[in-house]
């Protein structure tokens, strides 16, 4: 009930960031930032609960991820707000967020149910592992959203914030995210030789895993450089949140479309 409570909050928000700023003179949309707070403690509610429920951190499938995606997401989202000076870019960015929460809550009944960890799940190095991806994935979106803010500052030159700060944001999001997604990656490489006595093992999801990193990282090396800020850097940030996703997503229907073989469950 409180996922979906927060997903029509969601939906409440964007249209609030879409609609607010035509009607009123003020750059912050307080009633949008509002609703989106209250989207973030009810997914925060229904996550303790589902926590609580299952005996286990809300990140053992596909389903859970995307939930604590939304989470983490949302919450970066607020804090940029409480320290945003000038207009805002919520609409862009509460545009990331529902397409993941909008993936997570079409997942079928069978994946949305509670159940039991396998004993290769039940360790320490899996549960770092999946947080610190979400927040990394989080930290992606938001810099996708910016990304996409920029895209439009042509069009809307008045109700968007300057030019500057966007390419800001999006390099200290990103910046923010290649930690926690190299940790993500040791971890993981962690849990696969506690699990399964071997540290990379060339599986479909970790050689995706690897190539997000590396995309990253080359945004990361060209930012500095003039010739690739603005709309270029734009391009790249959008680009390697599309390398997120199929990570996230694409990975598994790849593997079941082709037969691959994989340990990964998502």
């Amino acid at each position: 009930m409180w996922i979906l409570i927060a997903y029509g909050l969601l939906w409440l928000a964007l249209i609030t960031y879409l609609v607010y700023p035509w009607i009123e003179r003020h750059n912050r949309c307080w009633g949008a930032i509002g609703i989106s707070l209250g989207a973030w403690l009810c997914l925060t509610v229904g996550l303790v609960e589902r926590s609580i429920a299952a005996g286990h951190w809300p990140l053992a499938n596909r389903y859970e991820f995307a939930l604590s995606f939304v989470w983490a997401s949302l919450g970066l989202h607020l804090l940029l707000e409480a320290s945003w000076r000038g207009r805002s870019s919520g609409s862009f960015v509460m545009a990331v967020v529902l397409f993941v929460a909008s993936y997570a809550v079409t997942r079928p009944e069978t994946m949305q149910a509670i159940t039991p960890l396998l004993p290769a799940l039940r360790s320490p190095w899996l549960q770092l592992h999946a947080a610190s991806a979400v927040i990394a994935y989080a930290a992606c979106g938001i810099a996708a959203g910016f990304g996409l803010a920029y895209m439009f500052t042509r069009r809307m030159p008045k109700r968007l914030p300057p030019i500057a700060d966007l390419e800001r944001a999006m390099e200290r999001s990103v910046a923010l995210g290649f930690p926690w997604l190299t940790f993500s990656i040791l971890a993981g490489a962690i849990w696969a030789q506690l699990a399964w006595a071997r540290l990379w093992g060339w599986d479909p999801k970790e050689v995706w895993a690897l190539l997000t990193w590396l995309w990253y990282l080359m945004v990361l090396h060209l930012y500095p450089m003039p010739h690739w800020r603005g709309r270029r850097m734009a391009v790249l940030v959008l680009i390697g949140f599309g390398w997120v996703m199929f990570t996230f997503i694409g990975v598994p229907w790849l593997v079941r479309l082709v037969q691959l073989e994989s340990l990964h469950g998502f």
